[in-house]
């Protein structure tokens, strides 16, 4: 519950700074400097031992992921609106699922996918199609994120049973704020005052979200936590509701019910990693006396 508020005060919060003719590259600069010190604060704050060089060199293709997917999302809500992207964000459960399945990781029940599409059957009556039609951009650039996510969501899982979430979104954040004060700050320095404000409040969200995602995927798996952020979907419309003042109609409150009944449905058995691994092993001769 705390990655899906966090995740979903996010976005609203970057609609509100476009509204202020606030730069994309600004909001991710800034986004990605404050949730790496909050990360580093926590990190401090609770004594946990920060990531060696082995560990750092695990972390690096996920960091580009993470990079990845933020730019995307960021650029996305730039172009459509964020009940849009929300939308798009809900066909990530499936590709992790494949993905997840095809390690061995996981066995879906047999109400998996009915589950899945009773849920995105329940997203899709709250669409709004002209966001669709008029802004093709935001959607490729979602699906883009979709793409990026669900990769860093399965290796997460497994990096999760070695090293802390809380380092992990300590040093995967670093590197996005790296990135951006090497290659953004410098072509996008001139930072309005308001550009602060914003940026401290969804960096906050982003990485109060990351971490509490990371101890979910390593408690849940990363399958089962990614059907359960479809309810990110009714969160988003209740707060857009009352934040951003966007109407809440039947079909939404149709598609509400829907998402609830088939997360519950969409269930998943996670394998012992001994059992994941063994399929892709090659079978070891007998000892030779």
């Amino acid at each position: 519950m705390g990655a899906l508020l966090a995740a979903s005060i996010e976005p609203i919060i970057v609609k509100f700074g476009f509204r202020g003719h606030l730069s994309p590259w600004h909001l991710f600069t800034l986004k990605s400097v404050f949730a790496a010190l909050l990360c580093f604060a926590v990190c401090f704050l609770f004594k946990f031992k920060l990531a060696n060089r082995e560990q750092l060199k695990k972390l690096a293709v996920p960091s580009v992921l993470l990079i990845g997917t933020n730019i995307f999302t960021m650029f996305a809500l730039y172009y459509i609106s964020a009940v849009t992207v929300i939308t798009v964000v809900t066909t990530t459960p499936a590709l992790v699922a494949v993905l997840n399945q095809r390690l061995g990781r996981d066995q879906l029940d047999k109400l998996f996918w009915p589950g899945f599409w009773l849920s995105f059957i329940g997203v899709l009556l709250s669409i709004e199609l002209s966001q669709f039609m008029v802004q093709p951009l935001g959607l490729v650039l979602m699906f883009g994120a979709v793409i990026t996510s669900s990769f860093y969501r399965v290796q997460m899982e497994r990096l999760t049973d070695e090293i802390s979430p809380v380092v992990i979104s300590a040093c995967t954040m670093a590197v996005g704020a790296v990135f951006s004060l090497l290659f953004i700050l410098p072509f996008n320095y001139d930072m309005p005052v308001s550009a602060w404000y914003f940026g401290l409040w969804i960096g906050i969200a982003a990485g109060l979200a990351n971490i509490a995602f990371l101890f979910a995927i390593n408690t849940v798996g990363a399958t089962r936590i990614s059907v359960i952020t479809m309810l990110q979907r009714p969160l988003l419309i209740i707060a857009a509701a009352v934040l951003l003042k966007e109407p809440v109609t039947i079909p939404q409150i149709i598609g509400i019910v829907l998402v609830i009944a088939g997360t519950q449905m969409a269930r998943v058995t996670r394998l012992q990693p001994q059992r994941a691994e063994a399929q892709f092993e090659e079978p070891q001769s007998a000892p030779r006396s």
